[in-house]
């Protein structure tokens, strides 16, 4: 009986999954562990999640692909799947745990959810937080002590010491950590084109949007962000536009009131601190992103910023000629330091009948569970692999990421429809 169920699953798998014939046996893998291969449907024998067929992880029916169900044809109408990316880069970063006593003390002795409260969606909470960290650091200048992390940055804030950009980033860092939001510090360092004189480096972080599904460039020194058409830009995309676009087009917004200037307005004054003077964002600042350095920790309350695995993106045009740090550079530099989190990658494959088999996996820091929702109805917790029933008419899957903060990611939806 046993063996019939596999054979007719098979039948039904050549019948509906193009991808198979008699010519090529169909063999079945784990998403999670490639290295598993067996000859029938079952269970993976390291982690017990449904085996798929091989070949198919991270894939899904293409919009307008066609599939014949008992009910008649299923036609798949919208397929918006994150996928999971892995690379070299992506395997270097180390996230903070959600684990560490540290970033609930800071989010409790802060009063961090009263910072963010108010804010609209959960990108104008993110932007309330960065303001907050800028307004926080009262003192801009000279370092006059050297604390590590953002509860002893804010504790040497309060007994009156002055601090630099890499305070403000640190800070900012942990402060998104302790929401459950992923920051990553950024080192950046003036090119061969620059405006005016002063400093030639410069920090700043990228957030991860799970709004937007993107990384987006904040500038805690000066409560800042970048924009074009409306959309946050990452720091490259910020980068490429400002020395190889049209500047223009760019957005410079300030603070939690979210402030718009242009090319035409800078500089922007932000304040005057004693010792150091007026403190403006310039076109001088936008040049230091010629250099672009990703330090691959966010847990800075516990361990300096790992140099060694850090790595620079850069171009002969603006870099040629000046000595940095040495490091590895991406050869894409537009993809392979830009790899998405919190994503529920979706791997959908027609089965038998009217049932649809969908696998999960994601790159979440401090991942908890997914999310499941069905035709509109109410999200509920799910497995990593599920099976979907369709019925006439429009059938809607939705899955989400949560992490252990009980932030959620982007949503992944597919859409079929059974006429």
């Amino acid at each position: 009986m046993a063996w019939t169920k596999v054979l007719a699953g098979l039948v039904g798998m050549l019948v509906l999954c193009g991808s198979f014939c008699a010519a090529q046996p169909v063999s079945f893998t784990c998403i999670d562990h490639p290295e598993v291969s067996l000859p029938a449907f079952g269970r993976c024998p390291v982690c017990g999640i449904d085996l798929l067929p091989a070949g198919k992880a991270g894939t899904a029916p293409a919009v307008g692909e066609k599939f014949r169900v008992p009910d008649g044809t299923a036609v798949v109408r919208e397929v918006d799947i994150t996928r999971v990316v892995a690379n070299d880069y992506s395997r270097r970063f180390r996230f903070d745990s959600c684990d560490n006593p540290k970033l609930k003390r800071l989010r409790e002795q802060e009063k961090l959810d009263e910072a963010v409260a108010g804010g609209a969606d959960e990108f104008d909470r993110q932007v309330r937080l960065l303001d907050w960290v800028y307004r926080r650091v009262k003192k801009f200048g000279t370092p006059t002590a050297n604390p590590r992390g953002a509860l002893e940055i804010f504790k040497a804030v309060d007994e009156g010491h002055t601090f630099f950009c890499a305070h403000y980033a640190s800070a900012l860092v942990s402060c998104a950590a302790s929401l459950g939001w992923i920051a990553r510090p950024l080192g950046l360092r003036i090119g061969v084109r620059q405006h005016g004189t002063g400093a030639e480096e410069h920090s700043a972080v990228e957030m991860w949007s799970n709004q937007f599904d993107k990384w987006v460039f904040f500038d805690p020194t000066y409560a800042s962000y970048v924009e074009k058409n409306g959309v946050p830009l990452s720091a490259w995309e910020v980068r490429q536009e400002w020395f190889y676009g049209d500047p223009e087009k760019l957005a410079f917004v300030i603070g939690k009131e979210r402030k718009k200037y242009r090319l035409a307005d800078m500089p922007i004054f932000r304040a005057t601190h004693a010792g150091f003077g007026d403190l403006a964002l310039g076109p001088r600042t936008i040049d230091k992103l010629a250099f672009i350095m990703f330090i691959p920790n966010t847990d800075l309350m516990d361990s300096p910023p790992d140099y060694e695995k850090a790595f620079i993106v850069k171009d002969d045009t603006l870099c040629e000629g000046i000595r940095w740090h040495r490091r590895d550079n991406p050869k894409d530099p537009a993809t392979e330091p830009y790899f998405p989190l919190n994503q529920a990658d979706m791997t959908v494959v027609f089965w038998q009948g009217d049932e649809v088999k969908v696998w999960l996996r994601t790159n979440t820091p401090n991942f908890k569970t997914f999310r499941l929702r069905i035709d509109g109805k109410k999200w509920a917790d799910c497995g990593r692999a599920f099976s979907w029933n369709l019925h006439k008419g429009v059938n809607t899957c939705e899955t989400v990421s949560v992490n252990a903060f009980g932030v959620e990611g982007h949503p992944s939806k597919v859409i079929i429809e059974v006429r």
